[in-house]
């Protein structure tokens, strides 16, 4: 992760998965599903590594509509202007279910061959990932704050 970013009234962003980055984008705010609820992180704030649930991160730029990622539980920090959101994550408007359905019947099939505690929890993360993105609605409405 950079050191810090140098644009005033703007974050870096970027959601990382086990196995690629999702997210690499600059921000105004950015929404995060946290266990005590949604936290809206601005430009400049204090530094924070926050525990993340499942559900929509939003990533929010003047001028043009936010942009919503569905993300697992996972974490975040927030630092010099960075924020990194470690989980597994799509953008919502491209969720493909028939490709997700199929996804998680492989994920449910490997999980009966794993013996380690560790991989089956991580699978079962991958595994609730893929049941909320069978579940949640292709329409989204962003929180507005103006």
């Amino acid at each position: 992760m950079p050191e810090t970013l140098k644009i005033d009234g703007k974050m870096n962003v970027h959601i990382i998965m086990p196995t690629k980055s999702v997210l690499d984008d600059v921000a105004d705010k950015i929404i995060l599903p946290t266990e005590d609820g949604d936290l809206m992180v601005l430009w400049d704030r204090a530094p924070l590594f926050v525990q993340i649930k499942a559900g929509l991160v939003w990533v929010y730029n003047r001028g043009q509509r936010p942009v919503g990622y569905y993300v697992s539980s996972g974490f975040a920090e927030v630092r010099r202007n960075i924020c990194a959101i470690l989980a597994w994550g799509v953008k919502a408007d491209s969720v493909d279910k028939v490709l997700v359905h199929k996804r998680r019947q492989v994920a449910e099939d490997q999980l009966g061959k794993i013996n380690s505690d560790l991989q089956r929890q991580e699978l079962m993360k991958r595994i609730d990932f893929f049941k909320m993105l069978e579940t949640k609605p292709s329409l989204l409405v962003p929180p507005s704050f103006d």
